[in-house]
């Protein structure tokens, strides 16, 4: 037995690192790709972000999560997926995670196999390869990641969703590949850039957590283990922290390896630089979001 079509499928962007959280922390935001499945000949049909420039045949990375999930290719099924992407690619806001868990979520949901958070997070960071984006598209909320050894289980602790900060983003209009910028990322570290990375993320995690914007702000900027490498990369981190400097935003970090950069704002404060980087910004995309509870789901 198959499920009955047409069915719906949503993902959520995410944010990794979040500053000083490099590779373990990770938000869900709430801007959505969708799909929708439908009786087909096993076409992709993609609109929004990356129409005319994705694959719209079972290479396609939707597509091809579909087939791990359900066991057969969208043509075998006799489906086409309807992609409405409204997370643009390769900006540093996980869309190929969002992507990757439609397609996990539709495969399952058409074969009529049960899933969970769980079983998709696990399915997500061997397909996709970044952990912390993984969770935060599973799971929703803000989430937190510990790798262990190589055939250990990636642990997940998931901190919620933080709804006293307001997440607002500026999107440039140009792609980072994600390769790129972990290539200036050096492969180790000084023990005392450690232990200051280390103190950050328990400024972040404690400040979220008990909903003090005094420490949030203090980590924000404390990164030594990637921001400060790929400033060259993405010289908008330090432009936009300068706009935002006369506002009360917290801070602004990296989204992922960028080139979008994620302000912190408390709900006060969010008119106020949304207004201030439309300004200074006038051809990136500034976005007023907030941290979704929600994660990979079946509309």
């Amino acid at each position: 037995m198959t499920a009955s079509l047409p069915f719906t499928v949503s993902a959520p962007a995410s944010s990794g690192n979040l500053g000083p959280g490099f590779d373990v922390l990770a938000m869900a935001l709430d801007l959505r790709n969708e799909v929708r499945v439908k009786k087909g000949s096993g076409t992709v049909v993609v609109s929004g972000h990356g129409a005319g420039s994705l694959p719209t045949d079972s290479t396609n990375l939707v597509a091809r999560a579909f087939e791990q999930a359900a066991g057969t290719s969208i043509a075998a099924a006799g489906v086409d997926l309807h992609c409405r992407n409204d997370v643009p690619p390769a900006r540093g806001l996980g869309s190929s995670t969002a992507a990757a868990a439609c397609g996990l979520v539709a495969g399952w949901t058409w074969a009529e196999r049960e899933w969970d958070a769980d079983s998709l997070f696990d399915a997500l960071a061997a397909l996709d390869g970044h952990p912390d984006n993984a969770a935060a598209c599973a799971y929703g909320g803000v989430v937190l990641c510990h790798v262990g050894a190589v055939d250990e289980p990636i642990d997940v602790v998931e901190l919620g969703a933080v709804d006293w900060i307001v997440p607002v983003v500026v999107i440039p209009d140009r792609e980072l590949a994600t390769s790129e910028a972990r290539g200036v990322v050096p492969a180790s570290y000084d023990r005392h850039d450690v232990v200051r990375a280390l103190g950050g993320v328990s400024l972040l995690v404690g400040g979220l957590v008990g909903g003090h914007p005094e420490l949030v702000e203090d980590a924000l900027e404390s990164d030594v283990l990637h921001e400060p490498q790929r400033a060259t990369l993405v010289p908008e981190l330090a432009e936009v922290r300068e706009a935002v400097d006369h506002t009360n935003a917290l801070g602004a970090t990296l989204s992922g390896a960028g080139p979008t950069v994620l302000v912190w704002c408390e709900p006060d404060a969010a008119v106020q630089a949304v207004g201030a980087l439309q300004i200074d910004f006038p051809e990136a995309e500034v976005l007023e979001l907030a941290c979704t509870h929600d994660g990979a789901r079946v509309e």
